[in-house]
């Protein structure tokens, strides 16, 4: 994918930027390290964010942890920051500026070793790539649903095939690859078909519940979505 890197937005190596701009405007939820108002996302620092997500896994008896001992002793579930050439290495390679909110949590942690009950490891930047050369069998579906023939009865239009081919379709086959396959699920995000210095929106697909489910706005959205699921879970299991 040869498509020209823009520059990244301005902000601390360590934190998501206080602002970042939204593509919708009808959210107004709160969630335990940051919240979203009517308009802009607003998170605290990764670090501190992550320090209770850590904290809050390794006390998940019930979650098939397979850590090293010592991150156990040290209660961290990532990894030494990213160096800031191996970012921009990643971005060269890939074509694309990261998206801010995935861009400092990689100076924060090169990686995540679980995030809950279904998507396991989220991949260093190295290893970060795009849906046609990591999931290539995915991509094949992909391709498949962004050329579902139509028409589809009581579908006016085709308003209903249209944006089928477009969720499970396009925006699939161009996303970016974020996490190895876990439970049968992988994160992914989309860049949107041109270079923009937004956020990416994200979601799932999981071999159990095949079809993709765009529930993110963003990278950040995606961790606090995961690590209030882990806490519901465990606390319906408990």
């Amino acid at each position: 994918m040869s498509l020209p890197v823009t520059s990244p937005a301005k902000g601390s190596a360590g934190s998501i930027p206080r602002r970042l701009p939204r593509r919708s405007s009808n959210i107004s939820t709160t969630g335990r390290g940051w919240r979203v108002t009517h308009d802009r996302i607003i998170m605290d620092d990764w670090r501190t964010f992550l320090e209770r997500y850590s904290e809050e896994l390794l006390a998940t008896s019930n979650l098939c942890l397979k850590v090293p001992e010592d991150v156990r002793e040290t209660g961290w579930m990532g990894h030494d920051p990213a160096a800031e050439a191996a970012i921009v290495e990643a971005e060269r390679r890939l074509g694309r500026v990261l998206p801010a909110s995935l861009r400092s949590f990689y100076a924060v942690t090169n990686g995540w070793r679980q995030t809950g009950y279904f998507i396991f490891d989220i991949l260093p930047v190295e290893d970060l790539g795009w849906l046609s050369e990591r999931e290539p069998y995915l991509y094949e579906l992909a391709s498949g649903c962004e050329q579902m023939p139509g028409p589809w009865p009581n579908d006016p239009g085709d308003v209903r095939l249209h944006q089928y081919r477009e969720e499970q379709g396009s925006r699939v086959k161009r996303s970016l690859v974020i996490s190895s396959d876990g439970d049968a699920a992988t994160w992914l995000l989309d860049p949107g078909p041109d270079p923009h210095p937004g956020e990416w929106p994200g979601g799932r697909w999981a071999g159990w519940n095949p079809a993709m489910e765009w529930s993110a706005e963003s990278f950040a959205d995606l961790m606090q979505q995961e690590f209030d699921c882990l806490l519901q879970l465990r606390d319906k299991n408990s």
